[in-house]
């Protein structure tokens, strides 16, 4: 098989967030990375005394959780407010990325509703002059592929 030269780099991501999964806020202006851990399928295993390997099952899969970096600032609707607002009601949050853009025919990644689990307040080092990098993370059930329309 040949090598490929249809890789895409995730420096043109679109990511946005929800409180509906309805109304999308984009916020790659803000963003600047996605992360994902967690999710991994249980899987049971079993012996028998007629056989060298095991026998397996299928179990459920864990809860993956997404982290999103964001750059903290203090403007008029920052996002950093509205996800602090979440984390602490514990409400329902979503978070979706295309990493091609966004654009129609574009692959997309949607969280199931979830929890905001970490919302850290910002800190840094005084002596870089950094900007300040905020990163949260949602809990969710599963996240499911589609295109965009």
């Amino acid at each position: 098989m040949a090598q490929t030269t249809e890789q895409i780099p995730f420096t043109d991501a679109k990511i946005e967030v929800s409180t509906d999964n309805s109304t999308w806020t984009d916020i790659s202006g803000f963003a600047g990375a996605v992360t994902r851990s967690g999710g991994a399928r249980n899987v049971g295993t079993a012996y028998t005394a007629d056989g060298d390997t095991a026998v397996q099952a299928k179990g459920k899969r864990a809860p993956v959780t997404v982290g999103v970096s964001i750059l903290y600032t203090e403007t008029t609707t920052p996002p950093y407010d509205e996800i602090r607002t979440y984390y602490e009601s514990g409400a329902d949050y979503y978070v979706r990325w295309s990493p091609n853009g966004g654009a129609s025919g574009d692959e997309q990644y949607t969280t199931d509703a979830g929890k905001i689990t970490d919302c850290p307040e910002p800190v840094g080092d005084v002596e870089g002059g950094d900007p300040i990098l905020i990163v949260f993370s949602v809990q969710t059930p599963k996240i499911t592929k589609s295109t965009v329309a």
